[in-house]
């Protein structure tokens, strides 16, 4: 395990701000703040996830199996719901402002896709990469978000693209 003393987490905790910061160079939003190179992620904060790759499509989530799934908006240059991002470990955990069952709200990476799930059942860490769209989201298992390229853009976690998929590059704008 790696030391964990308040020392050791500062300079980490600065890199990872700072890594935040610069994936969000030149960023600008359909509508709304957009986040400056000066302005690291604010835990807390509420955000639009933007598709910056895939016609500046907001995240949102929509039902299916009983379960809320995140997807990328219908209509091109939508904000979609706005998340919060809260730090944990070397990452964030993303939470939906809204969802269609209370408390089943934080973003669940599964094989299936990424999943509205209870914060304290099943909370990924996504970790911030940077990218030519912006920036990518990667979890704990080194799968990277992507999208559908026709009909529903679903997202899903995936290690290697195939067929009517695509890594979703994302830029953050201030709700």
């Amino acid at each position: 395990m790696p030391n964990s003393s308040p020392a050791s987490r500062s300079p980490r905790t600065a890199w990872f701000a700072a890594f935040a910061a610069a994936a969000l160079l030149g960023l600008t939003s359909p509508t709304g703040h957009a986040t400056s190179p000066e302005e690291a992620i604010e835990s807390g904060q509420s955000y639009y996830l933007i598709a910056s790759n895939h016609g500046n499509r907001g995240v949102t989530f929509e039902v299916d199996n009983s379960n809320d799934w995140a997807l990328l908006t219908n209509d091109e240059n939508s904000n979609g719901t706005a998340v919060v991002l809260e730090s944990k470990d070397a990452g964030y955990t993303i939470r939906s402002t809204s969802s269609n069952w209370p408390g089943y709200d934080t973003w669940c990476s599964v094989d299936k896709g990424i999943k509205l799930g209870k914060a304290d059942g099943c909370a990924t860490t996504w970790k911030i990469v940077p990218g030519e769209d912006g920036f990518k989201l990667e979890d704990q298992s080194r799968r990277t978000v992507t999208h559908r390229t026709s009909g529903k853009s679903w997202l899903g976690p995936a290690t290697e693209i195939y067929s009517g998929r695509a890594y979703t590059g994302f830029k953050l704008v201030k709700a």
